[in-house]
């Protein structure tokens, strides 16, 4: 539509430069073969009006083609340096690592889990979400439907106390009742959970200091990493908005920070995963002393190793045609 109205534009244009200059022409001959008579003034007129209209209208062409078209050139040249200067620092450079946006008040947790697949990971750190209880449900179904899951809980100790006291209308045994709630279902889905299952559970209860809200998605399928991070203010993190982030699984883990090609998604993998190793630590070093370790839960029961092992950590990810890719691994 634009387009035809930019043609009907131009075809106007030349009919009034070579009708201008038709009028000027007419009248002008007309003026001279009829100099004695009383409306003479007004075929000169006439005439020199169509002049007028076509010398205008073919500078306005010389000056679109010519002119127009350089000065064009110099404010793209100079728009071209704004936007390398502030806009390429914040909004394109955010999406170079890995900045996909902000959701649009509280993360849609249900969304979430029906769209995870076989051979999906999910890494997930949080201290305090009175929410997820009533989710508990489409976490089983996930684990039944192939989905791998490592979870990072604060348990209860002086550092829990110290959130509750942050947020708003929470007491510190409300918030101990939560928790305990949260763990005591997560129990009840790992007694469910048997070796028949594709999927498995791993969840250690932490006492070290808290990160902020963290949740990974490892794409199996598109070979892809989803990260939503949000923040510790008044409000229980359920109620808070997240960050999205995105980037490509990569073939191998590096910690990438020092290289131009870093991004956030990597970095918080990279966080999730020596937590990860600490508490793996710690587990080890009690069998080691022939100890129970009860501050870590896992299903299947038989599977016990594979449930402390991230994605690509002792097992390759198996793709969507049947074949693996061993990937960021530990």
């Amino acid at each position: 539509m634009s387009s035809n109205i930019t043609i009907l534009k131009w075809l106007l244009a030349l009919v009034l430069i070579f009708g201008g200059f038709v009028l000027h022409k007419i009248f002008g001959v007309l003026a001279s073969d009829l100099p004695d008579k009383e409306y003479v003034w007004l075929l000169k007129l006439i005439s020199e009006f169509g002049l007028f209209t076509s010398v205008v209208i073919s500078v306005g062409f010389f000056h679109h083609w010519i002119i127009a078209t350089e000065q064009r050139r110099e404010t793209e040249q100079m728009f071209q340096k704004v936007l390398t200067r502030y806009i390429d620092g914040t909004v394109i450079n955010a999406t170079k690592r890995g900045f996909v946006g902000i959701t649009n008040k509280e993360l849609d947790f249900s969304e979430i889990m029906h769209g995870l697949y076989h051979g999906d990971y999910v890494y997930w750190l949080i201290t305090f979400d009175p929410r997820y209880k009533h989710h508990c449900r489409e976490l089983e179904h996930a684990i039944r439907k192939g989905v791998h899951f490592r979870m990072m809980i604060l348990k209860d100790c002086p550092i829990s106390e110290l959130c509750a006291g942050e947020i708003i209308d929470y007491g510190v045994e409300e918030f101990r009742q939560y928790n305990r709630l949260f763990l005591s279902s997560l129990e009840d889905i790992a007694g469910r959970i048997d070796s028949r299952t594709e999927g498995s559970l791993g969840v250690f209860v932490y006492d070290t200091l808290p990160s902020i809200p963290l949740f990974i998605i490892l794409r199996n399928a598109s070979k892809m990493m989803e990260v939503y991070n949000s923040f510790y203010l008044a409000e229980p993190v359920g109620r808070m908005p997240y960050l999205h982030w995105q980037t490509e699984l990569k073939a191998k883990s590096e910690y990438s920070f020092e290289s131009a090609n870093w991004n956030m998604p990597d970095l918080f993998e990279d966080y999730f995963k020596r937590r990860w190793r600490m508490e793996c630590a710690k587990l080890r070093q009690t069998e080691k002393n022939h100890m129970s370790y009860p501050d870590f839960l896992y299903a299947p029961a038989s599977a016990k190793k594979k449930c402390t092992q991230l994605a690509g950590n002792g097992r390759n990810l198996v793709r969507s045609d049947g074949s693996s890719s061993n990937l960021t691994g530990i």
